[in-house]
């Protein structure tokens, strides 16, 4: 088995860009450079469509190379490999439940700021929601990053690509909740501390099962 360099340059390209533009330190600088209304109004979209167009970019490179099957398993092992796949999936959709959407992928306040000229809540313009940790945030603290880890661990098929990816992946999640971890202390304080406490970081299994003792 010969490592594909490109597949790995390019997710890591991803990686480093997506880290670089959603760091509180990128995020100041731009402000500094934009002004606070532009940022507040603008940043978020434009952040979302530059995600978008890079994440589209390295799949791209990512499938056009040539790539060697490892691994096909038979149905008994490829049909519930696809179910976890699809819990992860329903993970991730009940995720998104108390989610703003527009806020959060910034139409929110691009069109607040074209229909009134004025701006609101943090470097974002995201308003200040609280911690959430009700429905699928009762039983594991980082769902949507747990989505992300079953859909890319559990693919049947092993090719020297995907085997490639889901690593990176994996490990790109994991990275993201340790960031994701220290923000929300640093946010949250107390509340988040004991929060941490009542909830698994990503282990629903054992989330489930403490919901069931309280």
């Amino acid at each position: 088995m010969e490592i594909n360099r490109t597949v790995i340059i390019a997710f890591l390209s991803f990686a480093f860009l997506h880290s670089l533009t959603v760091s509180r330190a990128f995020k100041r600088l731009i402000a500094r450079i934009i002004g606070e209304n532009a940022m507040r109004a603008y940043y978020r979209l434009a952040f979302t469509v530059f995600s978008a167009l890079m994440a589209g970019a390295a799949f791209y490179v990512i499938i056009i190379q040539p790539d060697e099957v490892l691994c096909g398993p038979p149905a008994y092992i490829s049909i519930p490999a696809r179910i976890i796949q699809v819990s992860g999936l329903l993970i991730f959709t009940a995720a998104l439940r108390p989610v703003d959407l527009r806020a959060f992928t910034g139409i929110r306040q691009a069109a607040d700021y074209i229909r009134t000229g004025r701006t609101s809540g943090d470097i974002e313009g995201i308003e200040d929601t609280g911690l959430v940790t009700s429905g699928v945030y009762g039983l594991v603290r980082h769902p949507m990053y747990l989505a992300g880890i079953i859909v890319f661990l559990f693919e049947p098929t092993v090719t020297v690509n995907t085997l490639e990816l889901r690593l990176l992946a994996t490990g790109y999640f994991i990275f993201g909740m340790l960031i994701e971890e220290r923000r929300f202390m640093h946010d949250f304080g107390e509340s988040y501390r004991a929060y941490r406490k009542a909830v698994p970081m990503f282990n629903i299994i054992a989330g489930i099962a403490k919901k069931g003792r309280r």
